[in-house]
């Protein structure tokens, strides 16, 4: 199982035999030997039970997941603000569009630099796959139950607080956290004011609290977002009736972000939130999150695509293009796949169109 909010050192650091019984399943299983194509079975299962831990097992197996992730669905990655990674206890705020590769990436660039990996906040009902949760356990992953409101939610949010808390001021962790619930659906970037009323709750002091986490946001533009003409066919059903989720449908969407074509992906590390700047708002969560969607925004890559989609949207004229040809064949290509009428279509198009309306704010 994932790491859960009840931490305890067993939870703390997968190690001894659990460790090295993930690592022989893992080794066994056929992307294994992707990652290492110059090697034999026995040799790809001695290397996974070679690793000593997490760190060992992530420096490189995961790297060079990673890598293949890059090489085989990217035409360019980049990384800016890498400044920000100076190996100090963060909590990284961040973006979420992918459910699996917006903390990869972070994971990614932080090997890169010879940093430690963080911990991940992600939501617990994402282990549907067997494969999912042994990795989840040897990627320092804590899976988040999702709580009803009244007390139960209020008790489960009082625990994420101290355990983020416990993670980055006592014992030197960082983590990486979603701005809000879920991946953004519509293409805008928004922090929900009460993951930081939830975090700001960590000490008696809220300016104090959230000054002592080190508050990092994160911007990840894709060019192409693999799972955009999922999450639209999801919002133009939701806005005709109530829309229940398939099962599977997570693990669905998991495969398509890992495996999509994602084109130039640009990850920015913000600036890190300031004591004068929390002094300024005195722990104002409304105000927190504002100027975490300014960080955010500012760091956001504006893509073609997003200006495409905008002048279509607008029925501004547009000079043809091999960008144009290539956006409107995808956009053929979704409508196609989805035919759920020209809704679809329009939404598609707000999601790309999102960020470059939220940068002119």
């Amino acid at each position: 199982m994932p790491i859960t909010m009840e931490l305890n050192e067993e939870q703390y650091s997968c190690q001894g035999q659990e460790f090295k019984s993930i690592m022989a399943a893992l080794a066994d299983h056929p992307l294994a030997a992707k990652l290492f194509p110059d090697l034999s079975a026995e040799a790809v299962k001695q290397r996974f039970l070679s690793y000593d831990g997490v760190r060992s097992f992530q420096s490189d197996a995961m790297y060079r997941a990673c890598q293949f992730l890059i090489q085989s669905t990217f035409t360019d990655f980049s990384c800016s603000g890498t400044q920000y990674l100076d190996g100090k206890p963060t909590l990284f705020i961040s973006n979420h569009r992918d459910i699996v590769v917006d903390s990869l990436l972070l994971q990614y660039q932080l090997v890169s630099q010879g940093l430690d990996t963080s911990y991940i906040v992600i939501g617990a009902n994402l282990f549907e796959m067997p494969l999912m949760t042994q990795m989840a356990k040897v990627n320092k992953m804590i899976g988040i139950p999702r709580v009803s409101g009244g007390k139960a939610f209020y008790n489960s949010m009082m625990q994420l607080s101290h355990l983020l808390r416990t993670l980055v001021v006592q014992r030197g962790q960082s983590v990486w956290i979603a701005q809000r619930n879920g991946r953004t659906k519509d293409g805008i970037d928004h922090t929900d004011p009460a993951l930081i009323k939830m975090i700001s709750r960590s000490d008696p002091d809220p300016v104090r609290a959230l000054d002592s986490l080190h508050i990092v946001p994160l911007s990840i533009s894709y060019e192409w977002e693999p799972c955009a003409p999922q999450k639209a066919r999801e919002l133009v059903l939701r806005a005709q009736g109530p829309y229940t989720k398939q099962p599977g449908e997570d693990t669905q969407s998991i495969l398509s972000g890992l495996s999509g074509h994602k084109g130039h992906v640009h990850l920015t590390v913000c600036p890190p939130l300031t004591r004068d700047e929390l002094d300024q708002l005195h722990g104002d969560t409304d105000g927190v999150a504002a100027l975490i969607d300014s960080r955010i925004a500012q760091g956001y890559t504006i893509f073609d695509n997003s200006r495409l989609a905008a002048a279509l949207l607008s029925g501004s004229p547009i000079k043809h293009s091999p960008q144009l040809l290539r956006f409107e064949h995808y956009l053929d290509e979704a409508c196609s796949r989805y035919p759920l009428g020209p809704e679809f279509r329009q939404t598609l198009l707000s999601i790309y169109a999102a960020p470059l309306m939220q940068s002119k704010k």
